[in-house]
């Protein structure tokens, strides 16, 4: 049982708050920052470290019409955004799959602010990338990046998290780790929502978990998807069941329960894929490799797709569709140049080359010996590719990056892991959580994986950085919400009491 109707006058209420955020993550974070300015906040995460899976996110965060797009004269819009979504979306797709126009632009729209409060007021160094590496489906530039004092750019939103921690503690954030959102609960007479119950690290034998009954004015779900419960993958996504899982361990499914006992609305299932990842060691290559003229083979020794001109979960999906998922990604000596002189790249793959994730050969048929292959036909798919200098049109799948290889090469055999699994909660544009009879739940909301996704459960639908700017964003608006509700409230009591 995921909700617990109680008489809130028999509760023994261990704590009293006006904001109760289930979920410590990118999405949680940003919304206990925002609401602690005029809001008592309590924040439950039930792992024992606060960040979730944005603090392991290899990514960059999208932010649309932000001051440093401003001051560089990119011209962005909310509605540009949601136009490069659709763009994404096939012929089959489209017709299965409709994108929520008003929630896409409500979250793209605030999420160019938010980037600029996360920069001004708690702290967060980050800068617009405007180099060659921009990924596929964005118009303009619009995608961030923290930087740290060395002047390193990591590939990851913990400094992000780290910067939301550091300042919602600082604004008086009550900050619980090793514990989990058991119930939430709701008055049994009115059915509103009025806290949350919570066991304090869990142990075997339940009957000897402390639980604490937390009352709370308003309550925010961002408890993320449930990529790490294998029977909701099996169920709901079975087409990834045979893949590993790369992310945090706590994303159960805990939102997708609750949702489904208060009889929430729900949007269709989507995974999300990453890659590619070493084979067998699991070691993240950069996707950027394949905008630098890198090239992805099969069993067969043959490109099966121009990887260089799409979304990165839409190369997962054809690598998805190989024997085995499996494919072998070659680059060669001056792309690895490329990536060390780059500033975005150069700190992680130095990490690459010292870890040895690359095999290296002088020779084609070295490398189609070291994995198998037939070496003719790789030979002849190298060449074919080093055509497109002169001719891209002259190449099978297209070249969006012609790129003569040449040795030596660098090569691996790659697979994709999937990164996300989640249904999520549909919600206004407020956030607040919509019931299947489209009546909304007030002072319940859900943010991040845990709400409706901005790619309608479409797949194809994806542009690098939105998983990061929609958690962000989302929890800046329902943080904004509370303070400006527990604001208008006290008020409100004030102007009572003077009367």
């Amino acid at each position: 049982m995921f909700v617990r109707d109680v008489d809130p006058e028999l509760v023994d209420w261990e704590a009293a708050t006006e904001f109760a955020v289930v979920g410590g993550g990118g999405c949680g974070l940003a919304a206990a920052a925002t609401a602690a300015v005029h809001a008592d906040v309590v924040l439950l995460e039930k792992a024992d470290r606060i960040g979730g899976k944005a603090r392991v996110a290899t990514g960059q965060i999208c932010g649309v019409d932000s001051s440093l797009q401003r001051e560089r004269g990119i011209d962005d819009s909310a509605e540009a955004f949601y136009d490069d979504l659709l763009a994404q979306q096939t012929e089959s797709s489209a017709d299965q799959y409709t994108l929520d126009r008003t929630l896409v632009t409500t979250v793209a729209g605030n999420s160019g602010r938010t980037l600029d409060w996360l920069r001004e007021e708690i702290g967060a160094d980050l800068t617009l990338h405007t180099g060659r590496f921009e990924m596929a489906g964005h118009r303009v530039h619009r995608t961030h990046y923290p930087v740290r004092d060395d002047g390193v750019i990591p590939r990851a939103g913990k400094p992000v998290t780290d910067a939301l921690h550091e300042a919602a503690v600082e604004r008086g954030v009550d900050v619980r780790t090793e514990f989990p959102c058991d119930q939430l609960l709701r008055d049994e007479t009115t059915g509103a929502v009025i806290g949350v119950a919570s066991k304090e690290n869990p142990t075997a034998v339940p009957r000897r978990q402390t639980t604490h009954m937390i009352r709370a004015d308003h309550v925010l779900l961002a408890c993320d998807g449930f990529a790490a419960n294998p029977e909701l993958i099996a169920e709901r996504v079975p087409e990834i069941a045979g893949l590993d899982y790369w992310g945090t361990r706590e994303n159960t499914g805990d939102a997708l329960r609750i949702a489904e006992e208060l009889g929430l609305r729900l949007d269709e299932p989507l995974y999300d894929m990453h890659g590619p990842f070493t084979v067998p060691e699991g070691v993240y290559l950069p996707n950027e490799l394949v905008k630098a003229g890198a090239i992805i083979v099969n069993d067969d020794a043959e490109r099966f797709m121009d990887c260089g001109n799409v979304p990165y979960r839409v190369m997962d999906m054809h690598l998805l569709d190989q024997p085995d998922a499996t494919g072998y990604i070659v680059l060669d000596g001056s792309i690895v140049d490329l990536f060390l002189d780059e500033p975005l790249t150069n700190h992680q793959f130095s990490f690459l080359l010292d870890e040895d994730c690359f095999d290296v050969a002088d020779t084609v048929a070295e490398v189609a010996a070291r994995y198998g292959l037939d070496g003719d036909r790789l030979g002849s798919t190298i060449a074919t590719v080093n055509r497109a200098t002169d001719d891209a049109a002259d190449v099978p799948y297209g070249r969006a990056y012609p790129h003569e290889l040449t040795p030596p090469f660098y090569t691996a055999k790659i697979q994709p892991m999937y990164v996300k699994a989640r249904q999520g909660i549909v919600v206004d544009e407020r956030m607040r959580v919509v019931r299947d009879d489209g009546s909304v739940v007030e002072n319940l909301y859900a943010g991040g994986n845990a709400a409706e996704s901005l790619e309608g459960g479409d797949p194809n639908v994806y542009i690098p950085g939105m998983d990061l700017m929609t958690a962000l964003t989302e929890g800046h608006l329902v943080g904004e919400f509370v303070a400006e509700s527990v604001a208008g409230d006290a008020d409100s009591t004030t102007t009572e009491g003077d009367a």
